[in-house]
């Protein structure tokens, strides 16, 4: 990684954390100058417009995303193992350090979900890669006879999501701090219903 290359990663960690806070709309060139200690010219000229820099915060989260939910629960073995272990890392990952203000995406969909234009497209191209590796981790559960054939994948994936929206909604707003082991029963539940 040049210098600069290593300075931009810099710029975009802090970004991140910004973005996870403030939305990806609350993100501007001249914010994150003044936070950084830097020219807002010097930034304009590593992001050239406040879509590109949006969009570089959302690939550095993808990034990070990869690196704490989904290389892990790869490394385990193919089924409900796998899929479970996405899952509980998926929960972890809106209480990291570099996410101050719970998950990045979460927050960005709100956002962005009406708005047309280039940072809604990449967000939901992100969104779903998510979505099809859930699919797969699901998808090889079934193959492994550890899901009923007949579980609808399509419908396990959104029932899942709706369990990290909801842990999302009472461990951030509400704050409320048994909610993790709850929705961890929840899934244990779920997956329990989809068994052979």
């Amino acid at each position: 990684m040049s210098k600069g290359e290593e300075t931009k990663s810099l710029i975009l960690d802090r970004a991140v954390q910004i973005a996870s806070v403030h939305g990806l709309e609350g993100l501007t060139i001249g914010t994150l100058a003044e936070e950084l200690g830097m020219s807002k010219s010097g930034l304009f000229a590593k992001f050239s417009s406040k879509e590109n820099l949006q969009i570089d915060v959302l690939r550095k989260g993808s990034e990070l995303f990869r690196r704490y939910v989904l290389y892990p629960a790869l490394k385990s073995k193919p089924g409900i193992t796998r899929l479970r272990n996405a899952f509980v890392n998926w929960l972890d990952w809106s209480n990291r350090s570099e996410l101050p203000g719970g998950c990045l995406f979460l927050a960005s969909s709100s956002e962005f979900d009406d708005r047309p234009g280039i940072v809604r497209d990449h967000l939901r191209k992100i969104q779903l890669s998510w979505h099809s590796s859930l699919k797969q981790f699901i998808e090889e559960a079934k193959e492994k006879g550890e899901l009923d054939s007949k579980t609808n994948v399509e419908q396990l994936v959104q029932e899942i999501w709706g369990l990290v929206l909801s842990f999302h909604f009472y461990n951030r707003l509400l704050e409320d701090k048994s909610s993790e082991k709850r929705t961890k029963q929840c899934f244990n539940e779920l997956i329990k219903r989809h068994m052979k």
